[in-house]
Formats: structure tokens, C-alpha cells, sequence
């Protein structure tokens, strides 16, 4: 591949809006039309959909499926936050890797993966994880926060999630099952799953593994009548690259609420998101179940329920089934 691919691909990120002409690119990047125009053709063999037209130049539509660690560093060029991107065709899980990066890694970073192998999400269940169908990632926040904020840090991220995914579907559609899933019509499009790493005065990690069905079209029996994609809810291939980018954005918009505000500063946000209010479900704490309807929800995060006795319960973590 042509030397100056990425100088290229910069060029036609940064003017995605519009064409930009070859002896524009030829003279911003000091070589000949004929290498532009070569480079041009190797990108479209690459997968990337690049319109060219006479007199007006090229205009880049969309990447190709599969990651490449250089283009999500180029999409990703307008944050600031995460200095490291580790990117791997197949990992057990990229939870586990950005666990054994932690202490090597001095900076935040992110692993994503086209595929895990052992991919899990809470309480330790497996997550189905297809090549190219989705975005799996761990992001891995280097800050010191004192730990009795944490608690709420699932719930600024799930905020993040759901306005992202909003961009792509109907958004009346997109719903937060407390804490931590997001739903399209009552079927799970993504789950996260936080860790952390600190004590009890004092947390200086977070890892957050999150995974996002995007381009699936089918899953598997046990699953397929409980999950969805992003794809499916719009009836459109999604841009996983494009997706990135505004989850990233949206992500990091709200951890720096997170740090700076209480969560009842969102809390009437969320609650709008949140598809638990005056329906009548099971929750499961350990080996306790609960059938009652979630009345509120505290400034510190935890859940208040109703059950069918007429007794109220806080929670700050459960397993709801819808």
C-alpha cells in the first residue's frame, strides 16, 4: 500500500462534508496526481467507499468493516482523554486484557476487539460477540475518585450510551433498564459491565467492558427473542467507525460530569431514559427475589421498589428481568 494511505484517509476524514479535488491532496501532500489517484483506487479495494467524480474530486461515505488501530486513532483524533488503543482481531475477552494492561499502561487507554471468544457481561454471563457485528471495548479511566461516588458512575455512562444510539434509531425507542443496559423497544442492544481498581477510600481505575450489538441480523436461540442491534432497529448497515466516534464523544462528555457534578444534577435526565418506572418485575439481590414496581430513584444511585406487599426496598444493584 501506498505510502502516503493515511495522509490520504486523514484528508478525506477532515473533509467528509465534501469533495476535496486530487491536486488539492497532491500539493497538500507534495506528490504526483497519478500517486493520488492510485492510492485512491488501492483504498476502494480496501473496503472504503470513496465516490470520485470529474472535476469535483472525492468525497470518502464509509470505512471498511473491519477495525484498523491506525484509522480509530484518526476518528478518534478530537479526544484527548484516551493515549493508548489496543486493537486485536480476537481476544478471550477485552475486559480481561485491559485488566492485565492496567499496571502496565500509566495512561487511559482502550482495547477493543473484532471478536471475544469469552466475552461476559454482569454477573459473570457470557456475551456473544460476532466478528464485525459489533463494537466490544474496555475503557479504562485513570483518575482518583473517592469511592462512594463510584456507585453512580454506571449511570452517567448508560446516559452516554443511550443518546449515542438515539443518533441511529427511533429515539422514543431507546430505554435504560436501571443500572447499567440499554434497550431498543424492549430488546437489549448493549451492556455494560464496570470494575474497578482502588480501595475503600479511593478508586484510581475504572475499567468499563462494554458491548454493543451493531450490524448483527440474527443471534442465537437463546438470546434471539430478548436482543436486538442497531442495525435491525434501523433497518440500516451502521458505520461502526462513525459509531465510535460519537460514542467515545458522548462517553467522555459525561464522565467529566461525572467527576464534576452529583448525579442529581442528571437525575431527571436519566429517569426520562428509564424504562423500570410502574411496571411490575422481578429482581433478583444474591438469592433474594423481589416482584414489585420502582417508584424513584435516590441521588446516590440506588433504586427504590415497591414490592407486592407494599414494602420498600433500596437497591444499588440487581438483576431485573423485563
Amino acid at each position: 500500500m501506498s505510502k502516503y494511505k493515511y495522509d490520504i484517509i486523514h484528508l478525506l476524514v477532515k473533509n467528509q462534508s465534501q469533495f476535496i479535488s486530487g491536486q488539492k491532496i497532491a500539493s497538500l501532500l507534495n506528490i504526483s496526481r497519478t500517486s493520488v489517484w492510485k492510492s485512491i483506487e488501492q483504498l476502494k479495494e480496501e473496503g472504503f467507499m470513496i465516490t470520485s467524480v470529474s472535476n469535483k474530486g472525492h468525497q470518502l461515505k464509509s470505512w471498511p468493516k473491519n477495525w484498523d488501530k491506525h484509522l480509530i486513532k484518526l476518528v478518534l483524533s478530537s479526544q484527548h482523554y484516551f493515549k493508548h488503543f489496543e486493537v486485536r482481531d480476537e481476544v478471550d475477552s477485552t475486559q480481561k486484557l485491559a485488566q492485565s494492561l492496567l499496571h502496565q499502561l500509566d495512561e487511559p487507554f482502550i482495547v477493543i476487539s473484532e471478536h471475544q471468544s469469552k466475552g461476559r457481561g454482569r454477573f459473570n454471563r457470557n456475551w456473544e460477540s460476532k466478528v464485525n457485528e459489533g463494537i466490544w471495548m474496555s475503557l479504562v479511566f485513570k483518575d482518583q475518585i473517592p469511592f462512594e461516588k463510584i456507585q453512580t458512575f454506571n449511570l452517567f455512562i448508560s446516559l452516554a450510551i443511550a443518546k449515542t444510539i438515539q443518533k441511529f434509531v427511533d429515539a422514543d425507542a431507546v430505554k435504560i433498564k436501571w443500572p447499567n443496559d440499554i434497550y431498543i423497544q424492549d430488546k437489549k442492544v448493549c451492556g455494560f459491565l464496570t470494575e474497578i481498581n482502588g480501595n475503600i477510600d479511593e478508586v484510581s481505575g475504572i475499567i468499563c467492558g462494554i458491548g454493543i450489538n451493531v450490524n448483527q441480523t440474527t443471534f442465537n436461540d437463546e438470546i434471539k427473542d430478548k436482543a436486538t442491534s442497531i442495525h435491525l432497529a434501523a433497518d440500516n448497515i451502521i458505520d461502526r467507525y462513525q459509531l465510535l466516534e460519537m460514542l467515545i464523544n458522548n462517553i467522555l462528555k459525561y464522565y467529566q460530569l461525572f467527576l464534576s457534578v452529583p448525579f442529581s444534577d442528571i437525575k431527571s435526565e436519566y429517569q426520562l431514559y428509564s424504562n423500570v418506572w410502574q411496571r411490575t418485575l422481578k429482581y433478583t439481590q444474591g438469592n433474594k427475589i423481589i416482584h414489585g414496581k420502582a417508584i424513584n430513584i435516590e441521588d446516590d444511585g440506588q433504586l427504590v421498589v415497591i414490592d407486592e406487599k407494599g414494602q420498600l426496598h433500596k437497591m444499588i444493584s440487581a438483576d431485573i428481568e423485563m
